[in-house]
């Protein structure tokens, strides 16, 4: 009764004394700096009561330990934390009630703030000091009711972190609506590359370099990199992984979406470009976090549910209040609806986009450099031997002049391959990976027709010798171009 009786007389007394602090330091600090000074404040104060908790009610084997201690002028902090060791009574059910009500000072005034916040930096800062101070509370006996009011906290911050963060997700990646200037590629990189040229000029620092390059990305990838990358370390583990699986999934559509609009507007070769630089960086920037990336995904299957309920309604036996798995109700749910799982892996998707993209890029590009050369050896290998003797696309005159053409403008569109992809890639390596293939792509179809005209009797289609010679001469010359074409400029 007594101890009962002193701590309903301690919470009259500091109830209101510490929530009026509380709004003090939010007022004076903001919700930030009022949370750091907030919990050390309570930390102290729950030192401070169990002190003093002690002090009437302790065990009277600690009275000495006491007089050593005042001894020495020792504070209670100090007290508190050499006489616990010895003492449980601050282990009353009583007393933690009154630290635990005392305490809830903080999360009345930090939620009253969590509310009205939208900022991510703000929770971010919140949640990260509240963390350092759990763990400093956590760390005595005499202060674990102000760990579990600042987990409390924690939790509701958390909460309200996550709910922004998927809020800012849906608005800036799901319903994102690009508008012309989003999607102005390459026209976007042109003013990228003449900025960068200045600020080198100029001596800019590497800070607003990196800035130019960031601006420049697609705002639906800066969205997902810039939301991902603050709530890495504050919030549980799963959360994020489950925040960032959905992130790219929708990322990765979005950008697909815009590169059909490119596709439109600015031509393949640059749609393709705009895939392949986004994706790579998307994959290049989610590495650091480590995460899997995958789930399991559940649907429930109401596809036979029209013929359960048939056979439920033609059933006359039916059993309703049977207590065995003959009870007709379950078998109406057993048959009736099912479950579906899905495994989905957002870093597997990335990867066969990333591949697609890389793909198409190599074919666009091929077909612009020797379009016509593709098409020739697409004939040729859906021709006979005898169908080619008379075939107009295998005439001699007509693959003269289309190797001529091809070998004629193959280095001026091969330079503007390369500038094209300078703008979009960066890394000289990235670009050779992607040029070799093209260049060993035409060298196998410039290897086909050269067989195919070797193999050709003279005599037939206007093919002798002579323009033989010539042909396999322009065909050297195109295999030529093609392999200095791969090795990109210089």
């Amino acid at each position: 009764l007594c101890r009962n009786t002193y701590c309903n007389s301690r919470e009259t007394l500091l109830r209101s004394t510490v929530r009026a602090h509380m709004d003090k330091l939010k007022d004076q600090h903001g919700i930030v700096g009022m949370t750091r000074l907030a919990s050390v404040f309570l930390i102290r104060l729950c030192t401070v009561e169990t002190a003093l908790y002690l002090d009437f009610f302790g065990d009277k084997k600690v009275e000495e330990t006491k007089e050593d201690n005042k001894s020495k002028k020792e504070g209670p902090s100090s007290f508190a934390s050499q006489v616990v060791s010895d003492d449980g009574t601050y282990y009353d059910k009583d007393f933690q009630a009154y630290l635990t009500s005392l305490t809830s000072a903080l999360h009345r005034t930090i939620r009253r703030g969590l509310v009205t916040l939208l900022e991510l930096d703000t929770l971010c800062q919140i949640v990260s000091v509240l963390r350092e101070e759990r763990s400093m509370a956590s760390s005595s006996p005499t202060t674990t009711a102000a760990a579990r009011s600042i987990s409390s906290v924690i939790e509701d911050a958390q909460e309200r972190l996550i709910f922004c963060a998927t809020n800012s997700l849906t608005k800036e990646v799901i319903r994102f609506k690009p508008t012309p200037k989003d999607l102005d590629y390459p026209n976007k990189l042109v003013n990228k590359t003449d900025l960068s040229k200045e600020s080198s000029t100029s001596e800019e620092d590497a800070i607003q370099k990196q800035m130019q390059i960031y601006e420049s990305w697609f705002p639906p990838i800066r969205s997902v990199l810039k939301i991902l990358s603050k709530i890495f370390r504050v919030v549980e583990p799963r959360v994020f992984e489950d925040i960032a699986l959905q992130s790219v999934q929708s990322c990765t559509r979005s950008l697909q979406d815009g590169a059909a609009y490119i596709q439109k507007r600015s031509g393949t070769i640059h749609s393709d470009l705009f895939l392949v630089k986004h994706l790579l960086i998307l994959r290049e920037q989610l590495s650091p976090f480590d995460i899997d990336l995958r789930a399991v995904e559940r649907q429930l299957d109401f596809s036979d549910a029209g013929k359960a309920v048939s056979r439920f309604l033609a059933n006359r036996n039916r059993r309703l209040f049977s207590m065995s798995t003959e009870n007709a109700l379950v078998t109406l749910l057993r048959e009736g609806v099912s479950i579906n799982e899905e495994s989905v892996d957002s870093k597997r998707d990335l990867e066969e986009a990333l591949r697609t993209a890389c793909n198409n890029f190599i074919d666009h590009s091929s077909n612009s450099l020797a379009g016509e050369v593709m098409d020739l050896v697409s004939k040729l290998n859906g021709a006979t031997p005898e169908s080619l003797k008379k075939a107009p696309f295998f005439n001699a005159a007509k693959v003269k002049e289309l190797l001529a053409k091809t070998a004629e403008n193959f280095e001026t569109k091969a330079a503007d391959i390369s500038t094209q992809m300078s703008l979009y890639l960066d890394n000289p390596a990235t670009q050779s990976i992607l040029l070799k293939p093209i260049a060993k792509k035409n060298t196998k179809a410039l290897d086909e027709i050269r067989k195919a005209v070797c193999d050709f009797p003279d005599g037939e289609n206007g093919w002798d010798g002579s323009i033989r010679s010539e042909v396999l001469l322009l065909v050297d010359e195109c295999d030529k171009a093609a392999k200095k074409a791969a090795r990109g400029p210089r």
